[in-house]
């Protein structure tokens, strides 16, 4: 009689078997190990004539009277829900079931030779000895003497989503597959960081980048804005507060975009091809201009000609006043002056938009992407490819060192790319990794094969930025990674998402994803929004989810042979993301100077959230006023305390004013410069 035999089978659905336990005793001594039978998430064997079926138990029932007391009687009948999931056959596992028990077939509990034979046959397809085809992700769950491990290509060539519970251990365990790929010498991944938590991971013991990772965060990302597209730019400028005006502010910024691009263009051989939405350089300083002199403008009566306050403008051709308009600030007339008309169309009309042009640029939080000459300086790799002198053509030829730092493709080579999201704006997230992801996607797609080079992209938090929805509100960010999800893997270009909520993700993202890592997940919403997602197959192993711990996850999809419950394996070092300790902290009082908080609330005037000692000394600091006039970034040669006094100046001179009392003029001030008296206007 074999030992191993537990039962047999009473009915067979599809893949699904229900067993009936025919053993007195729940627990199995074999070979000095002690086996228990009918355990949630443990794996059974079903042996036919030539070959054996390999299943997991994903639940367990009793039938039969039990009566109250100490000592009820044994259940009538115990059965089984067991989920098939492979073949073995001549001692080799193999995934799928292509025949199927019959009722009365006998079940027998899965050991440690049978596991022996999957893992082995793993290796095997693992093993070749002159590249590496796999990696390891942690232990077995079920017998931790066995090694979980992935096939490489099966794992990132079709796409891997890590789902789970705050506190699962998501976080660890994308650390996990990171550190594994980092082994080999030409990996590249771009992570995108939600939190600013996977430094600490990727660095050494004084918090330093290893020398194969790029970081970047607020203070030296450099995102130039003309690589973003028409609609982009849309959500960031136009004014929606009056219905009204959107209108005329897009026909003005469809305009502007095909004037400004033009020079670029021109220099760049491409007039012919040149779109709204080609990625070549033209400058925010001069649309700003150009929507202040067209929400100004007036006409000449019964003339084309723009009505300037200077005379001898008002006589040059029409494409040289068009010229000065995109250029230069012009003034015109107030009131209703004779023989003038306003500009039909935008006379008006684009204060808004200028509005939050002018917001926008003197924030300095939006430097990364609106003024990245201004930025440049603090990346040393993309300093150079940054100069306020270059021509239009030059600056657009800087998206090429932009992609060439993503991809690690500087000197000496890095293999990983942190994008730290959590200093930028929120409004700007969305744009922020729609640009990124797309960039990185045109660049393989349209690389020469033999040239391309694979890369993954790996979206923490992603639900933050991905999310389910309405289609009818464009979501740049979630339809940039969809095409990655639908295409990417024909082009070398794998997208790895982690969340906590699977149910507020995008479905069409998460439905490409073939490796699935399912950690501790609690709420029904999220479970049952999982099981959609995931091949029929593995449906059952939601209802095991909560009840896995931390750091411990099913492993299911082609990489792996057959769903793997797994201890996953700590990397060297761990990302910044556990939870506080309240009591700890509570009890022992957290080690802060005295002057802590006035310090925290000077980290947040500068937006620095860096460790240590101040990246910015006291000093000269670039103005975040704007170059008027110019074209050109802003002068970086005021300081700190210059600002200071003019805001004084300014506060002064409207409590004056308010008070009905004629301000003061500051020494050295406006009034002062102007000889004491006012502005003299232009003559006609």
């Amino acid at each position: 009689m074999d030992a191993l035999k537990i039962g047999h089978v009473i009915g067979v659905s599809g893949d699904e078997v229900e067993v009936q336990i025919s053993v007195d005793d729940l627990h199995v001594n074999h070979k000095g190990k002690l086996y228990r039978i009918g355990r949630l998430g443990t794996y059974i064997a079903l042996p036919l004539e030539q070959l054996t079926l390999i299943g997991y138990v994903t639940r367990v029932g009793a039938t039969g009277e039990l009566e109250p007391g100490p000592n009820p009687r044994q259940p009538r009948r115990v059965t089984m829900t067991v989920q098939l999931i492979g073949t073995v056959r001549d001692g080799r596992f193999s995934r799928g079931v292509n025949d199927y028990p019959t009722l009365g077939d006998h079940v027998r509990l899965a050991v440690d030779e049978d596991f022996a034979l999957i893992f082995g046959c793993f290796n095997e397809a693992a093993g070749d000895t002159t590249r590496r085809k796999a990696f390891s992700l942690g232990r077995f769950a079920v017998d931790t003497t066995f090694e979980v491990r992935a096939l490489g290509k099966e794992f990132f060539a079709k796409h891997v989503a890590i789902m789970g519970n705050s506190g699962s251990g998501k976080s660890v365990t994308t650390a996990k597959v990171i550190h594994e790929t980092l082994r080999l010498p030409h990996t590249q991944i771009v992570l995108f960081d939600m939190h600013g938590e996977y430094l600490p991971a990727f660095s050494d013991g004084a918090g330093r980048p290893l020398p194969n990772v790029t970081y970047l965060s607020d203070r030296n990302l450099v995102l130039p804005y003309w690589m973003l597209r028409y609609a982009e730019l849309e959500r960031l400028f136009l004014d929606a507060n009056n219905p009204l005006n959107i209108n005329v502010q897009r026909v003005f910024l469809r305009t502007a975009l095909e004037r400004l691009k033009r020079p670029a263009a021109e220099e760049l051989d491409l007039l012919t091809e040149c779109t709204i939405d080609t990625p070549v350089y033209y400058s925010l300083e001069q649309l700003k201009i150009y929507a202040e002199n067209l929400n100004d403008a007036r006409f000449v009566l019964s003339s084309e000609n723009y009505a300037f306050t200077r005379l001898p403008y008002r006589q040059l051709p029409l494409a040289e006043q068009e010229q000065l308009l995109s250029t230069r600030r012009m003034e015109f007339n107030k009131g209703n002056p004779e023989g003038e008309v306003p500009h039909a169309t935008y006379f008006g009309r684009l204060l808004g938009l200028v509005n939050l042009l002018e917001t926008r640029l003197s924030d300095r939080r939006y430097d990364f992407l609106l003024r990245p000459l201004l930025q440049a300086p603090q990346n040393s790799e993309l300093a150079p490819h940054f100069d306020a002198h270059a021509t239009p053509g030059a600056l657009s030829r800087s998206a090429a060192a932009v992609i060439r730092q993503l991809l690690g493709q500087g000197t000496p080579r890095r293999n990983l790319t942190i994008v730290d999201l959590s200093g930028l704006p929120h409004d700007v997230v969305d744009i922020t990794v729609a640009v990124l992801t797309r960039m990185l996607f045109d660049f393989n797609f349209w690389a020469p094969v033999e040239t391309r080079r694979p890369f993954v992209l790996v979206f923490e938090e992603a639900h933050n930025y991905l999310p389910r929805g309405e289609r009818s509100v464009p979501l740049f960010a979630r339809d940039a990674v969809e095409k990655v999800a639908r295409e990417g893997r024909k082009y070398g270009v794998s997208a790895m998402v982690v969340t906590q909520r699977p149910s507020e993700l995008s479905e069409t993202i998460l439905s490409q994803c073939n490796t699935m890592i399912l950690m501790r997940m609690n709420n029904p919403e999220d479970q049952n929004y999982a099981a959609r997602v995931v091949s029929d197959q593995f449906r059952s192993l939601i209802t095991l989810l909560p009840s896995l711990r931390p750091g411990e996850g099913f492993i299911i999809g082609d990489s792996v042979l057959m769903p793997m419950r797994t201890l996953i394996d700590l990397p060297p070092r761990l990302p910044r993301s556990g939870d506080v300790d309240f009591f700890a902290l509570w009890s022992a009082g957290a080690a802060a100077a005295d002057d802590d908080v006035e310090q925290t609330v000077t980290r947040w005037w500068r937006q620095d959230r860096t460790d240590g000692p101040k990246r910015r000394a006291a000093g000269p600091v670039p103005s975040r006023g704007l170059a008027a006039g110019t074209g050109s970034e802003p002068n970086a040669s005021a300081t700190e305390a210059d600002a200071a006094k003019a805001v004084q100046r300014r506060l002064a001179e409207l409590t004056a004013l308010l008070s009905g009392n004629e301000p003061r003029p500051a020494p050295g001030g406006p009034a002062a410069q102007a000889g004491g008296g006012t502005q003299a206007t232009e003559n006609r």
